[in-house]
């Protein structure tokens, strides 16, 4: 019988996944041996820093809402001393429809990717983050910001790759009243993908269009919280450490450059 993975988890959406996941995961109190579910919305990397230190075997942080690049840097650095794997949980940038989408593209890279972000005031740097995160996915290239204008109604960027310079893309961000984020990404080309994500009208979509026409991906039933903990269990059973963390910290330095550059 496979041994179920200790989980500490105060969240009540990990608490509904743990309690989905008998078989791998069960509810815990001592972070030592076991994943630790740390939320993103207060100072999480001193939460997920302070678990390593306890002895956790693993760290999920749920929805990360700030993120201070030195900070995020030191524990990617403490978590690749100890050999400690760290899934983020982005529900705008959920893994598995970011594989889904790569996949349904079959190795054609897109001409050009246009994004657009909208959220409140509050949330905005966090759904900019994600909109970069779907455009460097989709690229399959890190970003760097070539040019960017911002207010604090919003802005516009251009971004290229860092590896090759190349241009990879536009976006757009705007704030808006706080009824919910929206998120549109279009990765043009010979291969065409389409995401979008509409919180206030509950709209989740990803499509793909090629010359034998359009496909339109099924719909995710599985929670996020349950997904993001189905990552830390697999990490630990193949002992793998994810690249989540480099990730958050490639689109948060691109967003933070957006961010700053103000007119």
């Amino acid at each position: 019988m496979t041994r179920r993975i200790p989980v500490v988890a105060e969240l009540a959406g990990y608490r509904v996944a743990v309690a989905g996941l008998p078989l791998s995961a069960q509810a815990a109190d001592e972070a030592a041996g076991a994943i630790v579910v740390v939320d993103g919305a207060a100072r999480w990397w001193d939460a997920a820093a302070g678990a390593i230190d306890a002895g956790a075997a693993a760290i999920v942080a749920a929805e990360p809402h700030d993120v201070p690049l030195d900070a995020v840097a030191a524990l990617a650095d403490l978590a690749a001393e100890v050999g400690e794997p760290v899934v983020v949980h982005r529900a705008r940038l959920r893994e598995d429809l970011v594989a889904l989408a790569v996949a349904h593209r079959e190795g054609v890279p897109p001409r050009v990717i246009v994004a657009e972000c909208r959220a409140s005031a509050g949330d905005l740097a966090a759904t900019l983050r994600d909109a970069v995160g779907w455009m460097r996915a989709l690229a399959d290239t890190d970003l760097v910001v070539a040019s960017a204008a911002h207010t604090a109604d919003g802005g516009t960027a251009l971004l290229r790759s860092s590896a090759d310079g190349r241009v990879v893309g536009s976006m757009l961000s705007a704030v808006t009243r706080p009824e919910g984020s929206l998120l549109r990404v279009q990765a043009l080309g010979e291969t065409t993908t389409e995401f979008e994500l509409d919180e206030p009208i509950g709209r989740c979509e990803l499509t793909t269009s090629t010359a034998r026409g359009r496909l339109v991906a099924p719909a995710v039933f599985e929670a996020g919280e349950r997904a993001s903990l189905r990552r830390a269990i697999d990490a630990l059973a193949e002992q793998r450490m994810p690249g989540d963390l480099a990730a958050l910290l490639q689109d948060a330095h691109a967003a933070s450059a957006i961010a700053a550059a103000r007119t």
